[in-house]
């Protein structure tokens, strides 16, 4: 198991992971630093040194654009980041239904990848057919469980529906973390577990922040 990245780690990681996908190409140490506003080559490369020591990147030296990402989690290279559709486990034998939100109003991109669900790990008064998997992409909910690259089984909802305290699935620019959801004073709060992560609080209409619902159950994949 991989060390935990703080959040400016995370950050760096997640731009080197999007802009290979993107493409086809790892970025230069100058496009690094101008896309992270890092403001010294020293800055970017001292971050590459802790991505590569912690085992989420691979160096290749005296090469421009020399990063090379250990484990895409959870997408094949041809697919952005997004949710995952989920199939419920009906039965040993059984082939498995697909399940499918019309509910979804966002713009998450829909994966090709199923997730095999057993229902058992939701509560009984859910309808499976407004849930949906996203894999964490950060390491903010540490503190309460969830890591980078968990699965996480999300009960799509508005964010006026969500109970304040409830940990929720939040499209923040274009990538999903999970959070500990507040709406105080007009304004939806997102508490990190993780010391090394900020809360970020937003307007209900900003568009940089999206509920995407509230999370219901974690699986992690063991090594």
């Amino acid at each position: 198991m991989r060390d935990r990245l703080t959040e400016r780690q995370n950050q760096v990681y997640e731009f080197l992971r999007t802009y290979v996908r993107r493409s086809g190409k790892p970025p230069t140490i100058k496009e690094i630093g101008a896309h992270l506003d890092i403001k010294s080559t020293n800055g970017v490369h001292k971050m590459l040194v802790v991505l590569e020591t912690k085992g989420y990147i691979n160096r290749t030296k005296h090469e421009a654009r020399g990063i090379e990402i250990v484990d895409d989690v959870g997408y094949a290279d041809d697919e952005p980041p997004g949710v995952l559709m989920l199939k419920l486990k009906e039965g040993v034998g059984r082939r498995a239904r697909p399940l499918t939100s019309e509910t979804a109003d966002h713009p998450l991109p829909r994966s090709r990848r199923p997730l095999l669900l057993d229902p058992s790990l939701v509560p009984d008064d859910v309808d499976l057919d407004d849930c949906l998997g996203v894999v964490a992409s950060d390491d903010g909910m540490n503190g309460a469980g969830v890591r980078k690259g968990d699965l996480v089984v999300v009960e799509e909802m508005d964010w006026r529906d969500v109970p304040n305290g409830a940990l929720a699935a939040v499209l923040f620019f274009d990538h999903v973390v999970i959070r500990r959801f507040e709406f105080v004073n007009e304004r939806l709060h997102f508490r990190a577990a993780d010391r090394t992560y900020a809360d970020e609080s937003a307007r209900p209409d900003d568009a940089e922040f999206f509920v995407v619902g509230r999370a219901l159950a974690m699986m992690r994949e063991l090594a």
